[in-house]
């Protein structure tokens, strides 16, 4: 192997995966859908270029590509999520909190649809249905979006064209341990993949709050 060649390969290993995905640490397709996704980080404009495929995030199982990192606790992610193109009503991207990377692990997330339609969707325990609140909605654009747990809370928040997110709905999901917080793209439909753009994305680990102490 040449100097030059070593040099180069030494450099591309030395490149840590922050540097490669930005704030997470690992992607993948979920449920192992026909056409695989992709993630792309631009770390001057620090924005996420997420293609994923995949039937759907619904009923008993999933398939989307997912971009992730492991957190304990609580926290709050923020993002602004438009999708390119003009594709499909029913595809689907936003924030996810996900038990393990298994298709049926309980879930909670905060999607926006092709339509312009948030949801709130979640699983409660692994292998059961899906749930979902659908929010009211005008058509698509450009959204600001927010989703935080606290504790078996799960929040959401979302603003349109410029507005600031407005908590529009939360639920309830029981996760343990360590969780896989991040951005996922499913397209709805197993023959084509859709691409989102997600910027200034930031994630917070929040604290859990100290149990008061019962009145004397």
């Amino acid at each position: 192997m040449s100097h030059l060649r070593q040099l180069i390969l030494a450099c591309v290993l030395a490149v840590p995966a922050s540097a490669q995905l930005g704030l997470f640490t690992s992607s993948a397709d979920i449920g192992n859908p026909a056409i695989k996704g992709s993630v792309a980080y631009n770390p001057t404009s620090h924005e996420y270029k997420i293609t994923g495929a995949g039937a759907n995030i619904w009923a008993k199982e999933d398939q989307f590509q997912f971009l992730w990192k492991e957190i304990t606790g609580n926290f709050s992610v923020s993002a602004t999520l438009r999708f390119e193109g003009k594709g499909a009503d029913h595809r689907k991207a936003g924030i996810m909190v996900r038990q393990s990377a298994d298709p049926d692990a309980a879930y909670a997330d905060l999607m926006i649809h092709g339509s312009g339609m948030p949801g709130l969707q979640w699983r409660g325990k692994q292998g059961e249905e899906t749930n979902t609140f659908d929010a009211p909605f005008d058509g698509p654009g450009t959204f600001k979006i927010k989703f935080v747990r606290n504790g078996v809370k799960m929040y959401m928040f979302v603003g349109k064209n410029g507005a600031e997110p407005k908590e529009i709905a939360h639920t309830e999901v029981t996760l343990r341990g360590p969780v896989l917080v991040g951005l996922a793209v499913c397209s709805h439909d197993e023959k084509v993949a859709e691409t989102a753009i997600f910027s200034d994305v930031s994630i917070e680990v929040l604290p859990t709050p100290v149990p008061r102490a019962p009145a004397q």
